[in-house]
């Protein structure tokens, strides 16, 4: 074994001299007796023993110079195999740290026979340990090994304790819910009662509506039936459906491709004609302006040709004022011409004048007449004038609000009736009368 051999096996027994071991396996193995075989064939104590002994002896091995004669790695030939200290140290180490003392017995009687094999085992015989020193470590590793088993179940019986009067607190808690919930018992015992009454009654209507509703059960299945029956037949005109659907499906389809060759011939009409919208938007023009002329001149036409119709009344009228007028004078004076006026009576005029008026009112209405339609000319020769030059106006103007209002104007005032005119004049007229009397 070289000295970087030796560090490495001191380091592995610094390592283990750090770790408690009493307490770990106290805590691996608490409800075990210390000479109760628990670690592979060993107790507890002999494990702790045995692995003290083992580390310490290497310990005191290494202080000297023979351990440059020991041997690093070793090969046994038998059960124990072969490894080397540092492997078999660190793996012995490790599986006491976890607390797995079953996997680290393997390696702890590998480690002794390496021992007993090089001839430090037995130290009493060398005189490193005297055999009383032995018993007395012994000893000492048994009593801290109990002692820790001590600590650890005083604990637990501390805990146990605790639970006792935790428990204990608890029953009293429950006695005294118990109480309470006795005296509730006993104050409920006669509403129980009352309540038991009422579930018999209960039971007894409860019977009643199990019969009726066994009655509706029996209905339902009734219903059940009849709705089969119906699911049967929605089935079968479904079916009908189906086929007269995929019948017009094809319809459809065939459709469908006619109605995109008529889309196609649509479209390429419809270039056709955007292709000729200016050509058509010229003549549109053409066709408002000939309108507008041919609207005016047919204005014009029709009001002279109502003027027209009125010439022939105009001169009935206008030979009837004279003819009236002498048929008037003529018949006063043959009512008041034919005596002397001083010696009539006044009796005599009256009557005469009542007669004289009949004459009188045609006379009138004759010039009246003859008036009005005279009027009538008038305006109607008016609105021809006005209907032919609308366009005219029109155009001269800039904006078409401006157009739109003149025009509107002009043939609401154009198609005004004359009649309405000589009503307001004579309205007119009847209020300036009355101002003036």
């Amino acid at each position: 074994m070289n000295n970087s051999q030796k560090n490495q096996v001191q380091t592995q027994i610094d390592n283990y001299f750090q770790i408690d071991m009493t307490s770990l396996i106290s805590a691996a193995f608490p409800n075990v007796d210390e000479n109760q075989v628990a670690i592979g064939e060993y107790t507890p104590k002999e494990f702790l023993s045995l692995a003290n002994k083992v580390f310490n002896q290497f310990r005191e091995e290494l202080k000297g110079i023979y351990f440059k004669a020991l041997p690093f790695q070793y090969q046994f030939h038998n059960e124990y195999g072969g490894a080397d200290l540092n492997t078999d140290l660190s793996n012995f180490n490790a599986y006491v740290t976890s607390k797995r003392f079953p996997n680290a017995v393997a390696h702890l009687n590998r480690l002794v026979h390496y021992q007993a094999v090089n001839g430090f085992w037995e130290k009493s015989k060398r005189k490193y340990f005297r055999h009383s020193e032995e018993a007395v470590n012994s000893e000492k590793e048994r009593i801290e090994l109990v002692s820790k088993q001590l600590e650890k179940s005083a604990a637990s019986l501390q805990d146990l304790l605790d639970d006792i009067e935790s428990a204990k607190a608890d029953l009293e808690t429950f006695k005294e819910a118990k109480r309470k919930e006795l005296s509730e018992i006993e104050s409920l015992l006669a509403a129980s009662r009352s309540h038991n009454n009422e579930i018999l009654e209960l039971h007894s209507s409860a019977t009643s509506l199990s019969e009726k509703i066994n009655s509706l059960n029996d209905a339902s299945e009734l219903k059940i039936n009849e709705t089969d029956e119906l699911y049967k037949e929605s089935r079968l005109e479904l079916k009908n459906v189906r086929e007269a659907l995929e019948s017009q499906a094809s319809v459809v389809d065939t459709q469908n491709k006619e109605y995109i060759n008529l889309k196609n011939k649509f479209e390429k009409m419809l270039s056709l004609v955007e292709g000729k919208t200016d050509y058509f938007a010229e003549r549109n023009e053409y066709l408002d302006d000939l309108i507008g002329r041919e609207v005016g001149a047919s204005l014009f036409e029709t009001f002279k040709q109502r003027k027209g119709e009125l010439g022939s009344s105009i001169s009935f009228w206008k030979w009837s004022v004279p003819v009236t007028a002498i048929a008037t004078i003529t018949w006063i004076f043959f009512l008041f011409g034919n005596g002397d006026l001083a010696n009539l009576q006044w009796q005599v005029i009256f009557i005469n004048s009542l007669k004289a008026l009949p004459a009188i009112g045609l006379l009138l209405f004759a010039i009246s007449q003859y008036t009005k339609e005279r009027n009538f000319q008038e305006e109607y020769a008016f609105k021809s004038a006005v209907a032919l030059t609308i366009n005219s106006y029109a155009d001269q103007l800039v904006g078409e609000d401006n157009k739109d209002k003149l025009i509107m104007e002009s043939v609401s005032e154009i198609y005004k009736t004359p009649i309405s005119k000589k009503y307001s004049k004579d309205k007119e007229t009847k209020s300036l009368v009355g101002a003036a009397k």
